[in-house]
């Protein structure tokens, strides 16, 4: 008998009320972001859609996802989940761990940046984790 496929969109979305996403690069505990809402529920959908049972998505727990991608990767999931562009004004959470917080990261706000900023912060050649969770 095949596995039980996940719970649809539809129903995540009518059972879920608090939508996260966390990234992170993985070699540097300076850049650390979250942010919630409607872009965030369309982070965690695609990642569900794109989980497979050995490829770079891995299912943490009941509505919980995680992606470890380079940072092209990375722009291109963060840019490619909405049609519009109105997510591009939505605040991000920089979270400080130590005190340092990478300087491309500092903004008027100091503890906020934009989310449309947040694609162009991302390097290349670095590895950033992408996980996003529903409540």
């Amino acid at each position: 008998m095949p596995p039980a496929s996940g719970p649809s969109d539809a129903a995540t979305y009518s059972a879920g009320r608090v939508y996260d996403v966390e990234l992170h690069d993985v070699g540097d505990s300076s850049f650390h972001l979250r942010w919630g809402g409607e872009h965030a529920a369309a982070v965690l959908a695609a990642l569900r859609h794109g989980h497979r049972e050995h490829g770079p998505i891995r299912q943490v727990e009941w509505g919980s996802y995680e992606a470890v991608l380079d940072g092209a990767a990375t722009r291109r999931l963060l840019t490619s989940v909405l049609p519009d562009r109105a997510w591009h004004r939505q605040p991000v959470e920089i979270v400080a761990h130590t005190g340092d917080v990478r300087p491309a990261l500092t903004g008027p706000a100091g503890s906020v940046v934009a989310l449309a900023k947040v694609p162009d912060l991302l390097e290349d050649s670095h590895w950033y984790s992408v996980l996003a969770d529903v409540y």
